[in-house]
């Protein structure tokens, strides 16, 4: 009675760990030039290219702590450089184990704009002689085939960088679906106070 029971519970566990792995273990496709490369086309026909274009500025302006425009063709096309911390994290409590970084494409169409994160490069952290994690100077292509003793890192690197890439493209999606050109913040009137009554 034990045994069969020991081997579903056994062979469940397995199953459920292989899931575990497998959705972990997300990878980047590769372009025609052998680059990993993360691609996202959106339409929007809601959205006049105009507006589109001031959104761009916009997000780019928001987020400049990690991404930075260096240049732009008129209103339709912005490239700049991102720049994503790698961590690694136990519990909520972690430390920064490197960082990627990444050259960024916006172009925008009528009714759709197209997203490129390529050429990532990854550059490691250490702990330098007070304690901060500093970039050491040996930068890595991303497509660079890891050995065996660094290719569990590398994959975590993999779907890091898969993920907050995935995040970039949330946060555009999200500035990019406004439909008014300079969106102005709601003011807030302070709250009256009664001084007659307490």
């Amino acid at each position: 009675m034990r045994s069969p029971m020991k081997k579903i519970m056994i062979s469940s566990l397995l199953l459920m760990f292989s899931f575990c792995a497998f959705s972990q273990t997300s990878v980047l496709p590769v372009d025609e030039l052998g680059k990993y490369i993360f691609l996202e086309v959106v339409e929007l026909p809601v959205v006049k290219k105009d507006v589109m274009s001031a959104n761009a500025k916009r997000f780019f302006k928001n987020y400049s702590k990690s991404i930075n425009l260096n240049s732009s063709e008129g209103d339709t096309a912005f490239y700049g450089k991102g720049k994503m911390i790698l961590s690694k994290n136990l519990i909520g409590v972690g430390h920064p184990t490197g960082e990627a970084r990444c050259n960024i494409s916006l172009e925008l169409r009528d009714g759709k704009y197209r997203l490129i994160l390529t050429d990532f490069v990854v550059t490691p952290y250490e702990r330098d002689r007070y304690g901060n994690f500093v970039p050491i100077s040996v930068n890595t292509d991303l497509e660079k085939a890891p050995g065996k003793l660094n290719k569990a890192e590398w994959e975590k690197n993999m779907a890091f960088i898969s993920a907050e890439s995935k995040k970039i493209a949330d946060k555009l999606k999200l500035m990019m679906s406004n439909t008014v050109k300079d969106p102005k913040p709601e003011a807030k009137k302070p709250a009256a106070v009664s001084t007659t009554k307490w």
